[in-house]
Parts: C-alpha cells; sequence; structure tokens
C-alpha cells in the first residue's frame, strides 16, 4: 500500500527480475524458521523477501534507502530472523553499495548523451 514501502518494491522487481543471471524462484526459508506455512501471505511475504534479496545486490541509484527498507521490512516481520538475514545479506549490499560507488566515479548519468556515437576520449591518439 501508500506509504509502506511496496510501491518502490514493484518497481524495483520489475528490474531485478529481468535479470538472466538470477534464479527465477525464490529460495525457501530457512528451516529453523518456526513460523513457515504454506499460506497465500507467506507465498507474498517470501516474494517481497525474495525480491528485496535481490535489489540489495544491484548497484544502483537508491541501493541505500532500498537497504534500510529491506532491513524495517525484516524487523517488522521477526526480529531474530531479520538479524540472520541481515548479517547474511549485509555483504552483498555492501558489494554492491562499493561497485555503485566505483560506477559514479567512471561516470554518471548526466554525463552520458543518449543518441550519440560512441567516440574515443579527448586527448587520445587514434591508430
Amino acid at each position: 500500500g501508500v506509504g509502506d514501502g511496496t510501491a518502490e518494491i514493484v518497481n524495483y522487481a520489475a528490474i531485478i527480475a529481468s535479470d538472466p543471471d538470477l534464479p527465477s524462484n525464490p529460495p525457501p526459508l530457512p528451516p529453523f524458521d518456526p513460523t513457515f506455512e504454506h499460506t497465500s501471505a507467506q507465498k507474498q511475504l517470501n516474494q517481497l523477501r525474495f525480491i528485496y534479496q535481490r535489489g540489495v545486490t544491484h548497484p544502483m541509484t537508491g541501493l541505500d534507502q532500498f537497504w534500510q527498507e529491506y532491513e524495517a521490512f525484516e524487523r517488522a516481520h521477526s526480529e531474530s530472523l531479520a538479524s540472520v538475514l541481515i548479517a547474511e545479506w549485509l555483504p552483498k549490499y555492501q558489494h554492491a553499495r562499493s561497485v555503485y560507488l566505483e560506477r559514479n566515479r567512471v561516470w554518471t548519468i548526466h554525463e552520458l548523451r543518449g543518441g550519440r556515437l560512441a567516440v574515443p576520449p579527448v586527448g587520445c591518439e587514434t591508430g
């Protein structure tokens, strides 16, 4: 709904779901989770968790906000499970964040000029 972050999840879901290198089915919950049930609400929770977990591994604009929303999402459902999952996904998020920051040092979206042919950088000699 509005204000709870699900609208943002849906936007990221389309981007993340299009990645051909990632598996198409979410992994099952860890076996130690006592709340696991095969209900539609639980399946929706698992799908949202899967989208968040895929999203935090993508170097993208808004990644820090996305990570904060993922942490809040996990903590809202189970503090004990959240601490385990956050510890598991934190290094993956940190790697995606460092890749994003490195890419921003090389170029920004404002510097790209769509519709133009690529040319050698200024000052480079061509063969």
